[in-house]
């Protein structure tokens, strides 16, 4: 008699040296959705670098200008000291001060930019996420309806396990009856202790598989959060609130 087929010793493939026709839009879409997400957080990173030299920069401006008050102090204390001795050296405090504000005063405008920026990086990164979603189930989709086509022999151990059971049945030898099923519900749960097994030591090969490669997920990701629909929504209200309100004061 037929045992029923224990599906660890089926070998699958995954993949096919070319991607499935059905999978070419929505890997596209990703792929799209992907180069976004990637071109908004390069351009939020190099504003970020360019607020850490402002910072940089404004600080060392502001040492300076410490630097010249203490030296000012110093004189001061001086026997002798005249006016024109502390002149340039307050000269460079002040010339030092400006130009600290100065560069806090870019800095202000590139972290606006940069907040800006950062609000791009999580739209885009919900729609990478989106659409990485729609990959995966157009791919399992794909995999299931080719997995069907390979089930036959399952269903033919099954059947014939349920002949079993029923044989038992009728020497009232069937243990699966005092559970309360039926001959085919305990064939089925023989199936399914294999397929439990099978699939609890199944490897997936990602780094072989076609389509996992095309899409692969961009770095950057963990370093932003996504901001919702409702989030979006009420951002872009906001922003045209305020920006009719400073319309109307300047028609005013």
């Amino acid at each position: 008699m037929s045992q029923p087929v224990n599906p660890e010793s089926i070998s699958m493939q995954t993949t096919t040296p070319e991607l499935m026709p059905e999978l070419q839009a929505p890997l596209k879409c990703y792929e799209q959705a992907r180069a976004c997400f990637e071109a908004a957080r390069d351009e939020a990173d190099r504003l970020d670098a360019e607020i850490q030299l402002q910072r940089k920069a404004a600080e060392e401006a502001e040492r300076e200008a410490k630097q010249a008050r203490e030296e000012v102090a110093q004189l001061l204390r001086k026997r002798g000291t005249s006016a024109k001795d502390i002149q340039p050296l307050k000269a460079k405090e002040r010339a030092a001060y400006t130009l600290a504000e100065d560069y806090r005063s870019v800095m202000a405008e590139l972290e606006a930019a940069y907040e800006e920026a950062c609000y791009q990086v999580s739209s885009a990164k919900s729609e990478e996420d989106g659409r990485y979603a729609a990959v995966l189930e157009a791919y399992a989709d794909a995999l299931m309806k080719r997995a069907k086509s390979a089930l036959d022999p399952l269903y033919g151990a099954i059947r014939v396990q349920e002949w079993a059971n029923s044989a038992r049945a009728a020497h009232g030898t069937a243990t699966w009856k005092y559970w309360g099923e039926s001959a085919r519900s305990a064939a089925l749960s023989v199936m399914y202790d294999h397929m439990k097994r099978g699939f609890d030591s199944f490897k997936f090969d990602v780094k072989g598989d076609a389509v996992l490669q095309a899409a692969q997920r961009p770095a950057g990701l963990d370093r932003f959060k996504e901001i919702s629909p409702a989030a979006r929504h009420l951002r872009r209200v906001t922003k045209q609130l305020a920006a009719a309100r400073q319309q109307q004061s300047i028609n005013q």
